[in-house]
């Protein structure tokens, strides 16, 4: 299962361009204890047994969240070895050459071909990120280069999790906004008419088609309220419909063409994040797949000790966590 690296163009595009606006994990908006809570719990041991000399591959890194746990957590500074991998483009802000010279990020690389020998690693994890690839062949490479004493641990979207009920909630707003009849493309066409209004400028021939543009806004706009008000995950739409409504009718000394430009750029942008939502969603792990997988690593090494569980705490389930030691 997982995409096929042969289709991943879209997809590292839409990565890379999130990870360049600074995100330090990949749901960011979405729920805020990411990295905390009963998700650094099951972190912490692993990273904690991390001993000086030892090496830590991380497998779609995004922008290195689990490579500054593990630096933070192992307090071993330098004598730890860390190297990280994603296919997007990835370059972390928080990333001191200097300081954090022990962990090394390598941008374009997918987790189904590694570039690292056979067993390099004494610990390979991956944070929301390996069920994204294409199987067997990435948990053969998890697995290829993890020692034969090493560690090898994952946690994975979870098919009923809190961040999958989030992500459908987001991908459901992101199609309404984005729709032939949504709020963007209704603004789009009402916003030249907004601005001859304005000066006056909208002659007897005319009036017809600027009616219709603002009647077609306007629905637009009742209908982003509606599902505001049926609840779920509004913050999106709220967003969407402050800001475009100031662009429209608030001109702010720009003139149309320049607010026309920053509405395709926020429409860019949302079909962007639609690539990454829509993949979190559907590579989630139903029970069954996580069976499929965890039978999958076991073939691989029989003689590991594969373990599993959900990952839950007070808001919820959080993902799979899954673990496979020596």
């Amino acid at each position: 299962m997982g995409m096929s690296i042969d289709n991943s163009a879209a997809r590292r595009n839409a990565w890379s361009s999130y990870w360049a606006n600074g995100a330090l994990h990949s749901c960011a908006g979405s729920f805020a204890g990411n990295y905390a809570g009963a998700i650094a719990d099951f972190w912490r041991p692993l990273f904690e047994r991390l001993q000086p000399g030892d090496r830590m591959l991380d497998i779609a890194t995004g922008n290195g969240a689990l490579p500054m746990l593990a630096w933070e957590q192992s307090r071993l500074e330098g004598d730890i070895s860390i190297d990280a991998v994603d296919l997007a483009a990835v370059a972390p802000a928080w990333h001191d050459p200097g300081e954090h010279a022990a962990i090394r990020f390598h941008p374009g690389v997918p987790m189904e071909r590694l570039p690292f020998p056979g067993q390099s690693f004494d610990l390979v994890v991956s944070q929301y990120g390996l069920e994204y690839g294409q199987w067997p062949e990435a948990l053969r490479e998890c697995l290829r280069v993890c020692g034969a004493s090493g560690t090898a641990a994952f946690i994975l979207h979870h098919a009923g999790s809190v961040l999958v009920k989030v992500g459908r909630c987001e991908l459901d707003n992101q199609r309404l906004l984005l729709a032939p009849d949504g709020l963007v493309q209704a603004a789009r066409e009402v916003l030249p008419w907004a601005d001859l209004a304005r000066s006056g400028g909208i002659g007897p021939a005319q009036e017809g088609e600027a009616r219709r543009c603002k009647d077609a806004y306007n629905l637009a706009m009742r209908q982003v309220g509606e599902s505001i008000e049926a609840g779920g995950v509004p913050d999106l739409l709220l967003e969407a419909r402050t800001w475009i409504h100031a662009l429209v009718f608030g001109s702010g000394g720009s003139n149309a063409a320049s607010r026309l430009s920053r509405l395709d750029a926020y429409r860019d942008a949302l079909l962007t994040a639609m690539v990454r939502t829509d993949e979190m969603v559907s590579h989630a792990l139903q029970e069954q797949a996580l069976g499929d997988m965890v039978a999958t690593l076991r073939q691989i090494r029989p003689r590991a000790d594969v373990s599993c569980r959900v990952i839950e705490q007070s808001e919820g389930v959080l993902g799979w966590g899954v673990v496979v030691a020596s």
